[in-house]
């Protein structure tokens, strides 16, 4: 099963929630002005009471934090996400502190953090937020008087009821939320089973005869295939160039035989390592590509090394004793990259291993290779 949220890109969401929260701190500034001016009438007016006390400073609170928040949201990616939680219930503290005097009933904007972590779709973030705003109201109801003289223990009741429900709501949203994806997920899985599927009952030229891997015509079919998937689905796709180390000096010391027998016990280590969904194909002479799909680079990466791993620890009566090893380079597809230059790129990272000593795989995330 394809598990879509494990690269499902956050960064869209976290610019969409601080657009948010200015729209939002325009609203209560405005809102908060006008019932200032409503509520005064023409007393107030004629007082030049225009803005309601300590307007200014909430209002530069507000910005300030929305600012310093523009300029971490290019810096800070990995959690930047709970850096907007934050700010949800500093956002929800300084409107109760600017305003809560004049008007009642502000402790309900401390929800708002709460409601900005369920568009993560994330238990960790929701728990995140709902410990974060009962922690820290209990503090200032401690330290602050102005937060005491807002909430009353009728209201404090109430409060604590609407933060237990929205957390219990959101619960319910992300269960919801969960199941959507997992049929999405499995109706992702079944159309790549159903090419596959497709393609497999087709006539046997679509295979190497010796290997019985797909030949290098299905391997293209089958890339631009699934370079289709990752457009409609943003499925993760990779491509892994693998060739046999040294595979001429054991033709030429053992026989062409003994290396078509070490051909073939490869490629059935490659069928019997890579996932359904997973394609193997023989490229050319002793040199195999791997299509690995719904993974990550590191989960791809620790799929090739234990395959060298494998390779090398097995043991071939027909060599006397040598060891076959592989040197693999992996890439990842992009739309940007196109399908050519991936080849292109997963070939370079399989020279680089070869140049660096061979029996290692190379990829952006381990430039050096790691061997055995």
């Amino acid at each position: 099963m394809l598990a879509l949220t494990r690269y499902k890109n956050n960064r869209s969401w976290n610019r969409w929630v601080l657009s948010f929260y200015w729209v939002l701190s325009a609203l209560v500034l405005i809102l908060a002005e006008s019932i200032h001016l409503i509520s005064g009438g023409l007393k107030e007016w004629s007082r030049s009471y225009i803005f309601p006390p300590q307007y200014f400073m909430t209002a530069a609170s507000l910005i300030s934090a929305l600012l310093i928040a523009e300029a971490f949201i290019r810096y800070l990616k990995s959690y930047f996400d709970y850096v907007l939680i934050i700010i949800g219930y500093v956002f929800a503290m300084v409107i109760m502190l600017g305003f809560g005097k004049n008007i009642d009933g502000l402790y309900v904007s401390l929800d708002v953090p709460i409601i900005v972590s369920l568009f993560y779709l994330s238990r960790r973030r929701l728990w995140f937020s709902v410990l974060l705003t009962l922690g820290s109201l209990f503090l200032f109801l401690m330290v602050s008087d102005s937060i005491r003289a807002q909430i009353n223990h009728y209201d404090l009741i109430a409060l604590l009821g609407m933060i237990i429900g929205t957390a219990i709501i959101g619960v319910g949203i992300l269960k919801r939320g969960t199941e959507l994806r997992q049929s999405l997920e499995r109706a992702v899985s079944s159309e790549i089973e159903a090419f596959i599927d497709s393609v497999s009952t087709q006539s046997a030229s679509k295979y190497d005869h010796l290997t019985s891997l797909y030949n290098h015509i299905t391997y293209q079919e089958y890339l631009t295939a699934l370079t289709e998937q990752h457009a409609a689905y943003d499925m993760p796709l990779q491509l892994a160039a693998l060739d046999i180390d040294n595979f001429k000096s054991i033709n030429d010391r053992f026989g062409h035989h003994v290396g078509d027998t070490i051909l073939q016990e490869t490629a059935l280590m490659l069928k019997s390592s890579i996932s359904s969904e997973d394609i193997a194909a023989r490229y050319g002479g002793e040199e195999f590509v791997l299509l690995l799909t719904g993974k990550t680079m590191e989960e791809s990466c620790r799929l090739l090394e234990r395959i060298r791993e494998r390779l090398a620890s097995t043991e071939f009566p027909q060599l006397a004793g040598q060891r076959v090893t592989i040197s693999i380079g992996l890439a990842e597809y992009s739309e940007e990259l196109g399908k050519s230059a991936l080849f292109k790129l997963a070939d370079g990272y399989l020279y680089d291993a070869k140049r660096a000593g061979k029996n290692r795989v190379v990829s952006p995330l381990q430039r050096g290779g790691s061997s055995g």
